[in-house]
């Protein structure tokens, strides 16, 4: 990983969400996305525990959460989506 103590220097971001009046007359998405810097640095938050509980039961789908956050962090995008897609 490459950022081990990530957590402690960047705090947590939610997501936005859209105004009511605005969700009320359409079907798009509630939530406003993160930017791409933003992404990177909730992905810098992993803190590599040694123990990744986030495999076992933490994702459904077997996603390989440290690896793909580490490649968030790193700006490499398709990378990531490669880890993604391979699970």
């Amino acid at each position: 990983m490459a950022k081990t103590k990530g957590f402690l220097e960047f705090r947590r971001r939610e997501v936005g969400h859209r105004p009511v009046e605005q969700r009320v007359s359409d079907f798009s998405e509630i939530d406003l996305p993160l930017t791409p810097d933003d992404l990177q640095c909730q992905a810098a938050r992993c803190i590599d525990c040694g123990i990744p509980f986030c495999h076992g039961t933490g994702c459904p789908v077997k996603n390989l959460i440290p690896e793909f956050n580490d490649l968030v962090y790193r700006g490499q995008w398709r990378e990531a989506c490669e880890n993604l897609h391979a699970t």
